[in-house]
């Protein structure tokens, strides 16, 4: 990518005012020539950069100018490694133009700067996914990250999570979230409030030569955030009432295991507390709970406490006659 290139060598020769273009080219990983034409394509945009030549000469930037970038105290810089999201942009293509980005960045602080947040990224690795999960297929991700980008409708087809229908939308979409390894869609469809849908349940998705434009007071993050406290307060899902270990508690808490955590009544004296927790299918909590093995008893639904102690019966005839 040219613009992190660019950043780099304003930053770079805001610091040290006067380099050589043989240098920038060595920390940068390109040409000479692409150096000299990066520097053009600057002073074309207006930032005061010169070249002097032969001996004592170089490449700088006029004393005074300074970009609104700059000034990364050695706290700020090391966490540029740390964005943790190299591994979730992979999938849309651009995974390695942000590490490209990462390291040019980096190349433009001072030596200090470059040292300690070069330390942090061997010592704090940031995963996005989710634990347990395996990844949702996303086929059709590319489509929608360029309809996103370029403010396209996007014509789907979708499978509604509540009764397994699937639906036509044509969509104006607003942007893309990633939450615990899943990805969302955040978009309107005609007539409609704006919605959130989940990429793994897109079953086809074409951009349209048809443009919108989001509006200017919307914002993402905050529309993500009052999005998932009204999910928490009004999701039906498959609803589990039952007695937990504390250690199930905290790791329901976490947002590991469920959806939606309500503490019913306080531990008692035992440590156990009861909670009503909501999973997204019958299926997800059965494999749950049976992981959470003596640590969690099933009060609700009792067709649920039957099928577990089926399910437990008939593992331990198998693992029994394993054993003979």
């Amino acid at each position: 990518m040219r613009a992190d290139r660019l950043l780099a060598i304003m930053l770079i020769l805001q610091r040290v005012r006067k380099t050589t273009a043989g240098e920038l080219a060595r920390r940068l990983e390109v040409s000479e020539r692409t150096i000299y034409r990066d520097l053009e394509a600057l002073g074309a945009a207006g930032v005061p950069v010169y070249s002097e030549p032969g001996r004592g000469g170089g490449v700088g930037m006029l004393a005074g100018y300074r970009t609104d970038l700059t000034g990364l105290s050695v706290a700020e810089a090391e966490f540029v490694p740390l964005l943790g999201l190299s591994d979730v942009l992979a999938s849309v293509g651009v995974g390695q133009s942000l590490q490209r980005t990462e390291a040019k960045v980096l190349a433009a602080l001072p030596e200090d700067q470059r040292k300690r947040a070069e330390q942090s990224r061997r010592r704090i690795y940031v995963d996005l996914s989710r634990w347990w999960d395996h990844a949702e297929s996303v086929p059709h991700l590319p489509t929608i990250v360029e309809a996103v980008f370029a403010g396209r409708r996007l014509r789907i087809r979708y499978v509604r999570g509540g009764d397994q229908t699937e639906v036509r939308r044509t969509l104006d979409p607003f942007g893309l979230v990633v939450q615990g390894g899943t990805w969302y869609l955040v978009a309107r469809a005609r007539r409609t409030d704006i919605r959130t849908y989940r990429l793994s349940r897109i079953r086809s998705a074409e951009a349209l030569n048809e443009h919108h434009v989001v509006p200017e007071d919307f914002d993402l993050p905050s529309f993500w955030a009052s999005r998932k406290e009204e999910f928490h307060m009004t999701r039906e899902g498959y609803r589990v009432l039952g007695r937990a270990h504390p250690a199930i508690v905290r790791a329901l808490a976490g947002g590991h295991h469920a959806e939606t955590l309500v503490m019913r009544e306080e531990a008692t004296g035992d440590g156990w507390a009861t909670v009503e927790f909501v999973f997204e299918t019958r299926w997800m909590a059965i494999e749950r709970i049976l992981g959470f093995g003596t640590r969690f008893v099933v009060l609700k639904p009792t067709d649920l406490r039957d099928t577990l102690a089926g399910l437990i019966r008939e593992m331990d005839t198998l693992y029994s006659d394993c054993l003979e």
